[in-house]
């Protein structure tokens, strides 16, 4: 795999853990189940450590159950956060600067339920390629009727 894909999908998972850990969250819930879950998104690649611009430009895509939901454009020590709906999902990372997906970090397709946190990282790994750590935590609810 080319470094500047791994380096994509580093940034995707470090955006991710950030957003996560900041701060707890409180998920709303629909009688007893949750129908929304929070992801952050932390692009944590600086660029210049694979020979490509420090802040390596990518277009995160985001599909849910199979449809494009969205195309977020993120930068070096860019984050994005939102509230989504449960479902299952896919996330492919495109390197603006190379012009291709990059394999490596793509994550999914997977079933995301609700009353969870997932946050995606994107960092070097250990050999220096990208990587995207996915980490997801339990949330606490609202009961109804408080």
């Amino acid at each position: 795999m080319k470094p500047f894909a791994k380096v994509v999908s580093l940034i995707v998972v470090l955006a991710l853990f950030f957003g996560f850990a900041i701060s707890p969250v409180q998920a709303q819930t629909k009688g007893d189940q949750c129908q929304t879950f929070f992801v952050n998104v932390s692009h944590g690649i600086n660029g210049t450590r694979l020979g490509l611009s420090k802040d390596l430009p990518v277009i995160a895509y985001v599909y849910k159950d199979g449809e494009l939901l969205a195309k977020l454009p993120l930068v070096f020590k860019q984050t994005f956060q939102a509230e989504l709906p449960v479902g299952e999902y896919t996330i492919e990372v495109f390197s603006e600067e190379l012009g291709v997906f990059i394999d490596s970090m793509k994550v999914g397709p997977v079933e995301i339920p609700g009353c969870v946190k997932v946050n995606l990282l994107a960092r070097l790994g250990e050999k220096g390629e990208p990587t995207i750590r996915v980490l997801v935590r339990e949330l606490a609810f609202k009961g109804a009727g408080r």
